[in-house]
């Protein structure tokens, strides 16, 4: 007998039921993409296509029949092309998982597609639950502890925000004119990506790339491989206790890291610390739209719930934030990629 909430209910189509169907499954293809980048498939594939036998043949613990079973699923969302018979070719989206070409994710794919995201995310109703992170839950240390205690997840995670960066970058750098705000702080600023690609753009410019010290010191050799060691320092510290004087601050995915009242501390260790009255805090964060339209940083925006116990944010609670923090939000600028640069001022 039909229950009262089905009874009547027309049938699902055939195409909705493929879709569900899709979803369910879409935890695969970043398993897939694991494995082909830890493997460098594509960078195997760079000089043109090769038969799935040469592209196990090899390498220690690969089975060619799976391998080949991997590489056809990939190649049927447009990862790779199955040119031959068990033969396959990079496309433009395979050569993103090349690792050293402009714009490539390797590095991105081997983090947010690891073994450690697979294991948080199965233990999404606990979050669910709790509002915990289920990072600890499934680790016993929250995001930052981990890294500290993991050093091989923490290259990862370095290593995919400096990618990140790379990424964004050029958009960001032709949104926004970064030229006459002085001595700029990135802080949270990794190993230098985003300060070093300012400093390139803009001579004027002056920089510190401000970040725990075990972070701090892998900046300093990107900023001398980059000839600009005479404009740009790398200091160690913590930024919830204070911030390095400067003119300017930039803060570059930091923010969603954390919950109102850190993220306020921190924006206010910037205002404090700043020089002078004219300069500006900028937060380069994705700005959520509301509705039901796509957005990558409500995706994102799990990852934060999951691993690190932040969110993103709307235009209107980033205002909310920053006001509370004794800074007043003057412009959003969009840019050609999902980061926005939030500007503000002193209030």
């Amino acid at each position: 007998m039909a229950s009262s909430s089905t009874k009547g209910a027309a049938p699902a189509s055939p195409a909705a039921a493929q879709q569900m169907l899709q979803l369910a499954t879409a935890y695969m293809a970043p398993a897939c993409l694991y494995v082909a980048a830890k493997l460098r498939i594509a960078d195997q594939l760079a000089d043109g296509p090769r038969p799935v036998s040469d592209l196990a043949g090899g390498q220690r613990g690969v089975h060619e029949k799976s391998l080949y079973r991997v590489m056809r699923a990939l190649a049927s969302m447009g990862v790779f092309a199955e040119t031959g018979a068990r033969t396959f070719s990079n496309t433009p989206l395979s050569e993103l998982l090349r690792e050293h070409v402009p714009g490539s994710m390797r590095d991105a794919v081997l983090w947010l597609a690891s073994p450690t995201h697979f294991r948080v995310f199965a233990e999404t109703g606990h979050s669910v639950e709790t509002g915990e992170t289920a990072l600890k839950k499934v680790t016993g240390l929250e995001a930052f502890e981990y890294f500290k205690q993991t050093p091989e997840e923490d290259q990862a995670f370095n290593a995919a925000m400096s990618g990140l960066t790379a990424n964004f970058a050029p958009a960001v750098l032709e949104a926004y004119d970064f030229s006459g705000l002085g001595t700029i702080a990135d802080i949270g600023g990794g190993h230098g990506k985003l300060m070093t690609s300012i400093l390139k753009k803009h001579y004027g410019v002056r920089g510190i790339v401000f970040d725990a010290p075990h972070v701090a010191t892998g900046a300093g050799p990107h900023i001398e491989s980059m000839g600009l060691s005479e404009r740009c320092k790398a200091v160690g510290g913590d930024f919830f206790q204070s911030a390095p004087a400067a003119d300017s601050y930039i803060l570059k995915s930091v923010i969603h890291d954390w919950d109102d009242d850190k993220a306020i501390a921190v924006l206010k260790n910037c205002a404090a610390a700043m020089h002078g009255n004219e300069g500006k805090v900028l937060l380069l964060e994705m700005v959520l739209s509301p509705g039901n339209e796509p957005h990558i940083g409500k995706w994102i925006d799990l990852e934060m719930l999951m691993m690190a116990g932040g969110h993103e944010r709307t235009e209107t609670e980033f205002a909310e934030l920053l006001s509370r923090a004794g800074l007043r939000l003057t412009r959003v600028v969009r840019t050609k990629s999902p980061m926005c640069v939030i500007e503000s001022v002193r209030a």
